[in-house]
């Protein structure tokens, strides 16, 4: 393509997807027995003894092939909406329902549509973050992104008192984030999480959760 054509843009590649692709220049396969994908949820161990079947082919009823809801099936997103009342929100007082869910094919789908809805506001956002987040706020151009700085000598941490400040100091109506931190591993949890007057929406990428490891039991986050 010529240099002078400039209807289209260089889109970078970012984290895992950079790295996979510069790893299939140099000889990386899914097939390739000297070489191990540690990201994207891999490596694929294949069957496991005492794990549940794998499933290899499903039959699709024709009024199935046609488009799915936009916000996705109703039955799947009560089952998202239970799992997660039963993982994070028991004992509290609200509780999700289909009505919170919306199912997307992929992450950055699911930021693309919640950027998209977001007007003219003050969206903070970490550093450093999920690396596909910079790119979803350049794109976007209604909202204001206010980066915050977290300091390694913290440990990455983010107080109660540091979120009013934001809020109350830079306007902040919404926050972007993920949780736990990609690629930090900090986790925002328990007292951290529930203490502070949190803006609304909050944008939250949670990412493996269930499985996190902890010293003590996570407090509870107030309704």
């Amino acid at each position: 393509m010529s240099d002078d054509f400039h209807a289209f843009r260089d889109v970078p590649k970012t984290g895992v997807i950079y790295v996979t692709s510069e790893a299939t220049k140099l000889g990386f396969s899914s097939t390739a027995p000297d070489w191990c994908n540690l990201g994207q949820g891999q490596p694929e161990t294949g069957e496991l003894p005492g794990a549940p079947e794998r499933i290899h082919d499903i039959t699709i009823a024709a009024d199935d092939q046609e488009y799915a809801p936009v916000a996705g099936l109703g039955e799947l997103r009560e089952a998202v909406a239970a799992l997660y009342n039963r993982l994070y929100r028991k004992g509290l007082a609200s509780q999700y329902t289909a009505e919170n869910v919306c199912i997307s094919g992929g992450g950055r789908a699911a930021l693309t549509r919640a950027a998209a809805s977001l007007g003219s506001i003050n969206l903070g956002h970490f550093l450093p973050d999920y690396t596909a987040y910079e790119e979803l706020l350049d794109i976007f151009k209604a909202f204001t992104s206010i980066p915050i700085l977290l300091e390694g000598d913290r440990g990455y941490s983010f107080t109660a008192e540091d979120l009013r400040r934001e809020i109350t100091g830079r306007g902040l109506s919404a926050l972007l984030l993920s949780n736990p931190c990609n690629p930090t591993g900090k986790l925002v949890d328990g007292l951290e999480s529930s203490s502070a007057e949190r803006p609304r929406p909050r944008i939250s990428r949670r990412r493996s959760s269930a499985a996190c490891w902890r010293t003590q039991p996570p407090s509870r986050a107030r309704a």
